[in-house]
């Protein structure tokens, strides 16, 4: 009998944990978000739609999965 792989393709999005420039605050965001993400502490703007890939304009702490 032959085993038969099947190939999964893996998201290329993902969530992302970033510091706000300003204050230093640590959230989680979408990298791949539709919409504008601010600072939750200071309002900063954070993550910026792109129609696609977001523009984060935070310092990325690390990518989760």
């Amino acid at each position: 009998m032959v085993e038969v792989e099947q190939l999964v393709p893996k998201p290329r999005s993902r969530f992302v944990k970033v510091r706000c420039p300003d204050c230093g605050n640590v959230q989680v965001v979408f990298s791949h978000s539709s919409l504008t993400a601010k600072c939750f502490k200071c309002g900063r703007v954070l993550v910026q739609p792109r129609g696609g890939k977001a523009l984060i304009i935070a310092e990325i702490v690390e990518f989760l999965t």
